[in-house]
This record gives structure tokens, C-alpha cells and sequence, in this order.
């Protein structure tokens, strides 16, 4: 069986959700544990963090986003692989081997990202990598994002996808994943979310060095994004198949 480190970063979550997350943990009982705690000021998050067994991490200061604890995480961990786990979620199940390079979870409110592509994730942006497994190596070679600009879960995903690393889902659901009205999500209109993901789409096209016509291509989905939404995924397949009858009339 493999040796798994689960990395949860940590800012003020809301203290029932982050007790239930690290209860479920002790009972899932891994390799190890490493909380990373952005410089919380709820004490009582702190003591819970502290007092829990785990290994207690803080970064040097604040940053305001989970990608500096999880890369700090990242750093500590020693087992053969690492999941990530947000701290007001919750992790039942992980993986006991590792048939590819990447292991998705697979969660309770989310669609599985079952043959996900680059086209359907810029399309169609949703939380994938949430009680993801993969190699330490991995993780440090697609470090997430510690400003607020991009969303760094969707930016590692087009990234891996674009390297195309080889990836298996989760059979079952094993992940539960919390809504809660303090979450970023929750809190900014739909149309700020929209254009992140512009940025996003833009930092993967200057990061991974895609040539101008596939990056405008990715771009020009992006938009599809900022005007349509949800309903994007949908008229891209219905351009396409537009496109396909009269290449063949």
C-alpha cells in the first residue's frame, strides 16, 4: 500500500466543518497529516489544529489564498504521494494503489472529471482537484499559485492535462465537498469569477509557451466563458458539430 501525506491549508475555516474534517482524517488514519495554517487569528482553529495529533505548520505571514500552505505542505511531506484536502471538506476514501500519475477524487456535489480535457475545463471551469493524489514530484513542478489573480486548482489541472499526464478517478464518491456563504465562491458575483478564469486561461497559455493560434483558440473559449457561462460547454459542442455537417454538405 502506499504512503500517502494529506496536506490541509488552513485560514479560519468555520470551526464544526474543520473539527468534522479532522476527525475524518484520524479515522481514515494515513501515512501523515500536515496542517498549514495561514496565520489564522480564530484561536480556537488554531488550538483544534494544534491539539489534533497532526503535523502543525504556519506560513511566514498571511497570504489570503490556500496556494502558499499548500506548497509549504508540499515541501514538509514525506510520503510517496500527497493529497490535498480543504479544511472545511471531507476525505473518506483514498486510493490504495497508484495505477497512474494522477489519482482525482471524486467528489459528492461535482461532476467526475472522467475523460476531462483542456477544452471542457476552460469551458466548463470546476473544483477537480480536491482530494487529488499524485507525486511529490508533480506537485513541485506545477506549483500552485499564491496570488489571488487565477484560480491555482483549475491552472494546475489545465496544466497536467497539457503534459498529458495520465490520470484515474476515484470509483466511488470520497469526497464531500462543503458550500459554505464565507467561501470566495460564495461571496464575489458570478461575472468576477468569469474573468479570473480569463487570467487563469492566459497564465497557462505564458506558462506552458502555447503557440499564439492554440492560445487564442483557449482565449477565445475563455470568453465563450464571460458571456455564456454554463450554457458555454454546450454551444461550443453545437458550433463544432455545426461546423463538422458543413465541411461534410
Amino acid at each position: 500500500m502506499i504512503q500517502i501525506s494529506v496536506v490541509v491549508p488552513f485560514y479560519n475555516p468555520p470551526l464544526h466543518l474543520f473539527a468534522e474534517c479532522l476527525r475524518a482524517l484520524k479515522k481514515l488514519n494515513p501515512y501523515e497529516v500536515i496542517l498549514v495554517d495561514d496565520c489564522s487569528t480564530d484561536a480556537r482553529v488554531v488550538n483544534l489544529a494544534k491539539s489534533s495529533g497532526f503535523i502543525y505548520l504556519t506560513t511566514p505571514y498571511q497570504s489570503g489564498y490556500d496556494g502558499m500552505p499548500h506548497n509549504l505542505g508540499v515541501q514538509h511531506a514525506t510520503g510517496d504521494c500527497i493529497c490535498r484536502v480543504d479544511s472545511d471538506d471531507v476525505l473518506l476514501e483514498l486510493p490504495e494503489t497508484m495505477e497512474e500519475d494522477i489519482h482525482f477524487g471524486r467528489l459528492n456535489r461535482v461532476k467526475a472529471p472522467v475523460g476531462i480535457t483542456i477544452e471542457e475545463l476552460i469551458l466548463a471551469p470546476r473544483a477537480i482537484y480536491n482530494g487529488l493524489v499524485t507525486t511529490k514530484e508533480i506537485w513541485q513542478k506545477y506549483p500552485l499559485a499564491e496570488d489571488s489573480n487565477v484560480y491555482g486548482d483549475i491552472l494546475f489541472a489545465l496544466r497536467v492535462l497539457h503534459n498529458r499526464h495520465t490520470f484515474t478517478v476515484h470509483p466511488n464518491i470520497n469526497y464531500i465537498y462543503h458550500k459554505h456563504p464565507a467561501s470566495i465562491q460564495n461571496s464575489k458575483p458570478q461575472f468576477y469569477h468569469r474573468l479570473r478564469q480569463v487570467q487563469t486561461v492566459a497564465r497557462f497559455c505564458q506558462l506552458e509557451n502555447i503557440e499564439p493560434i492554440q492560445a487564442i483558440h483557449y482565449l477565445e473559449m475563455a470568453m465563450m466563458n464571460v458571456r455564456h457561462g454554463s450554457n458555454s460547454l454546450k454551444l461550443f459542442h453545437k458550433n463544432n458539430a455545426s461546423d463538422s455537417s458543413k465541411d461534410t454538405s
